[in-house]
Parts: C-alpha cells; sequence; structure tokens
C-alpha cells in the first residue's frame, strides 16, 4: 500500500491526458497561441415567456479568474424581451462562472467559446433551477460541456459532499499520522471519488477529461492545503507539480493558489529572501509555465507594495498570456492609488457626512445604518472620513453566513473594547448578499460588537471594495489612517492582535 496512491494517481492522470488530445491545459506552452488568435466569448443569457408587462430582470455573475481577487462580481440586466449578451473580455480558457439569473436561475457554468443560457420562466419561476432542469438549457458551442458538468453536479451530490469534508477532517489531522497511514487513507477517499467520476462517465464518455480534471484539481488542492508548513514526500509532490488545470473554475484556480503557498511555505532553504528569492524558488523548482501561473498569486502576496513589486513579477514572467494579466494588474492598481490619493489630497469637510440611513443606536455604543443606493463610492469614504476626522478607520467587510466573518468578529469586539482609549473607529459594512436587514440585526445584536455597523447593498459593497482595492473575498479589511492612507494589507485577521500590533497597523 505504500506506494499505492502514487502508482494510481499516475495511472489516472496518465489516462486522463491520453483521452483528451484536442484541448489544452492552462499552462500548455500552445496557450498563448490559442487565446491570441481567438475572440472574447460570449455569454449569452435568454428568458422566455416572462409574465406579461415584466420589466427586465437582473443578473448577477461572478467570474472565477486569475490575478489579486480570486473572483470578481459584476452585474447586468436583460432588455425587455428578456435577453443579454455579455462578452467576457478576460479570455480565459474555460472560465467558471456563478450565474444568478434573477429568481429563475442560479448555476455553475462554463464558458470557453461561447454559451446560451435559454431559462423558460413559467417553468422556473415557482422554484428556482438550480443548475440545469426541466426548463433550462444550454447551447452554442459550450453548451454540451455545460449540459454534462451541471448534471455531474447533481449526481450523487451529497455523497461526493461528504467525501470531501473526510478529506478535509484527515489533512486536519495529518500530523498525528504516519506518513504511510496517511497517504493510505487519502488513496481510499481518491478511490471513493474515482469510482462516483466512473459511474458518471460512462453515460457521458466524451467528458471523461473535463470530470476527472475538475476532480483531481480539487483533490490536489487538499493535499497541498495538508501540507502548508511541511514537505510532502518526494513522489506525492511530483504528482501534484505535474497536476494541470484545463478550467479557470474554482478547483483549478484554487489548486495553482494553494500549490503556491506550499512551495512559499514548505521547510527547506530558500533561495535568497523575499520577493526575488520566492520567484527564484518557483523558477527552479516547476516547470517554466507552471511557475509563470503561480507568481500571479504572488500580485496579492505583494499588492500593498504594488510599485515596487509588481514590476519584478512581471519581468519574470515569459508567458504571453500570464504577463498581460499581471501588466493589467498594475494598471489597476496605479488607478485605484491614484484616485485615493486624490481624494483625500482634494478633500474638504463636508457640512454633513452621510453614511446612510440612520436605524438605531444600541445600548452597547453600536451604531446601525443601511445604504440602499449610492451615487459615487467616493462621497462615502469621505464622508467616513469627515465623520470620523482625525481617526484611523479599521473597515471590515462581512457576511452573515460567512463562518470565517463570524469567527473573527468577537475578536474584533475585545480589541475594540481593551483600547477605547486609541482614536480607531471600527465600521463593519455587511453585505445584503444572502442576507437580509433582519437577520443582520439579530446577528449585531447577538454578537454584541460595539462600532458603526451599516447594512450595504451588495453592489454597492463591490463598488467600494474595488475603490479600495479590497479584494473580492470575505472577510476583507482596509485601513484608513488618520491622513487618508489606505491599507489592504495590514489586517488579514483580527484574531490574534493587540494593543502595539493594531496601532502598528493603523499608524499610531
Amino acid at each position: 500500500m505504500k506506494y499505492l496512491l502514487f502508482s494510481l494517481l499516475s495511472f489516472y492522470g496518465t489516462l486522463l491526458y491520453a483521452q483528451n488530445p484536442a484541448q489544452i491545459t492552462i499552462e500548455d506552452k500552445k496557450m498563448d497561441t490559442y487565446l491570441g488568435a481567438r475572440k472574447p466569448a460570449t455569454l449569452t443569457v435568454q428568458l422566455k415567456n416572462l409574465p406579461e408587462g415584466s420589466k427586465k430582470v437582473d443578473i448577477k455573475y461572478i467570474l472565477v479568474q486569475f490575478g489579486t481577487g480570486f473572483q470578481t462580481t459584476k452585474y447586468a440586466e436583460t432588455d425587455a424581451g428578456g435577453m443579454a449578451k455579455l462578452v467576457l473580455d478576460g479570455n480565459l480558457p474555460y472560465q467558471q462562472i456563478w450565474l444568478s439569473v434573477g429568481n429563475y436561475l442560479y448555476a455553475g457554468i462554463y464558458v470557453n467559446e461561447g454559451l446560451t443560457v435559454s431559462i423558460d420562466a413559467q417553468k422556473t419561476a415557482v422554484k428556482q433551477a438550480y443548475m440545469i432542469g426541466d426548463g433550462v438549457e444550454y447551447s452554442g458551442r459550450d453548451g454540451e460541456l455545460n449540459i454534462v458538468m451541471n448534471k455531474n453536479v447533481l449526481f450523487k451530490k451529497q455523497e461526493r459532499e461528504n467525501i470531501f469534508e473526510r478529506l478535509r477532517k484527515l489533512r486536519e489531522s495529518r500530523n498525528k499520522s504516519t506518513t504511510d497511514s496517511f497517504l493510505s487513507r487519502v488513496d481510499s477517499i481518491r478511490q471513493q471519488l474515482v469510482q462516483i467520476d466512473n459511474e458518471f462517465i460512462a453515460g457521458f464518455p466524451k467528458y471523461s477529461w473535463a470530470v476527472k480534471n475538475e476532480t483531481m484539481s480539487e483533490l490536489y488542492g487538499n493535499l497541498c492545503i495538508s501540507y502548508w508548513g511541511d514537505v510532502m514526500p518526494d513522489k506525492l509532490f511530483a504528482e501534484v507539480s505535474n497536476h494541470k488545470p484545463y478550467f479557470t473554475s474554482n478547483s483549478g484556480v484554487l489548486f495553482y493558489e494553494y500549490l503556491h503557498v506550499y512551495a512559499m511555505n514548505k521547510k527547506s532553504d530558500r533561495r535568497g529572501k523575499g520577493l526575488e528569492g520566492t520567484i527564484a524558488l518557483f523558477d527552479s523548482t516547476f516547470t517554466p509555465q507552471k511557475s509563470d501561473v503561480l507568481k500571479l498569486f504572488l500580485l496579492k502576496d505583494e499588492n500593498a507594495t504594488f510599485t515596487q513589486s509588481y514590476p519584478l513579477i512581471i519581468n519574470s514572467i515569459q508567458t504571453k498570456w500570464c504577463k498581460k494579466i499581471a501588466r493589467d494588474e498594475l494598471t489597476k492598481a496605479n488607478i485605484i492609488q491614484k484616485n485615493i490619493d486624490s481624494l483625500f489630497a482634494s478633500s474638504k469637510k463636508l457640512e454633513t457626512a452621510d453614511i446612510g440611513k440612520p436605524l438605531v443606536k444600541l445600548p452597547f455604543e453600536a451604531d446601525l445604518y443601511q445604504i440602499d443606493t449610492l451615487k459615487n463610492a467616493n462621497d462615502f469614504i469621505l464622508s467616513l472620513k469627515s465623520k470620523f476626522a482625525n481617526k484611523a478607520l479599521i473597515i471590515d467587510f462581512w457576511a452573515t453566513w460567512c463562518a470565517p466573518c463570524l469567527s473573527d468578529l468577537p475578536s474584533s469586539k475585545s480589541l475594540h473594547e481593551e483600547n477605547k482609549d486609541l482614536p480607531i473607529e471600527y465600521i463593519y459594512l455587511c453585505t445584503t448578499s444572502g442576507s437580509n436587514i433582519d437577520l443582520w440585526k439579530n446577528k449585531v445584536a447577538e454578537l454584541q460588537i460595539p462600532g458603526t455597523h451599516i447594512f450595504v447593498n451588495e453592489k454597492i459593497i463591490d463598488q467600494l471594495k474595488t475603490t479600495l482595492n479590497a479584494g473580492s473575498g470575505f472577510p476583507s479589511y482596509v485601513v484608513i489612517d488618520a491622513n487618508g492612507k489606505v491599507n489592504t494589507k495590514a489586517i488579514s485577521r483580527m484574531e490574534g492582535l493587540n494593543r502595539d500590533s493594531v496601532k502598528k497597523a493603523v499608524g499610531l
């Protein structure tokens, strides 16, 4: 059993690539030519049989991507006839999109060349369709792939989720087992996943390459996490580093992100120090193509010092499409920083500081507000600075359903209560996405966290996070010091901060 895992994974990977000669992986040498020669893909959404007199339907689509943010959220709407055409200017291969169309459909889709999603409003009005089903059709160049992949999501869904939950628990307890015991148990989990895949693929053999690749990306990503801060056995690392995703998807992109974290933090000699040492480490450990993809995740790590760090990263990248993403991120970072600098440099103290509709003042020193509409994100940021003049701001973007957010809020409460004398205002911006105002109020009251709490429309949250370059996930923390300097990297978690470290974070 000692090396069964490696031999089986090797066989599985060899079979996977042998079955799909027509496709190219994200890190294939041909990807530069492939992406350079094609036009951006188009996602078409068509709603049929809408109720008479119905208005335009809102569309929310979250794109998985490479760069400083793992996902980016965009909004659109259909025309009066229920039609919307969305051009994906990122032009990434098999880009996964989490698509919400009004109350009619929620689905994870893949767009490579072109996809049309048709929804029968009469059939999906009573209960929102999930992934695929009666009233939902996928067509176009990517239509058949999406039919298969969405059916795959639903195939033995609970059983598959339970298997990955066992894998997560296993990786957390890895240090309590011997290497052979751990790998043997991983192999057992892998065989169960392969069995489910094979059962599904029996009905869709044409797409075995896609189904197996996504499963392996998720499995290998979990194995990378298992060995963060440690060293994988050589044979296992060879298997993991040889994996090549086809999809710009949750599983595919997170595999690369988790591998980049593993490579940066494994117990081994570093080739030099700092960013240059990390770049050298990547180049010496991986193929040039994989190294370039991994360097894209350094953009998020080095965001706070982008003017110095981004040029180093860009100059080290040889793959054209990766270099373009890095250059675009530098351009975006420069624009955001210029806007922020201009915002505070030219600002005046406002006559009134509008930070939303006042709702209630709670007895534990918590002021609650609500924002449904906002003309300008800059005006809101200025209003915060004006209302809390001469104070540093710690802005916490959170959600009522976000477990990491909820686990960190008590630490924020303690930090606030123990350091009331410091000129710091704690601002909690909760998104409306997946929540409602009563649920938010109850959560604030339950946790009894002092500070300024604002329930913010999800579109406005996205505007503010873009303006402040705060990333796409939750929780996200932004520090604005008393002089208006913005820092998105000063705080990653409130947990563990003390008086000295929070003073350093806000520049006191």
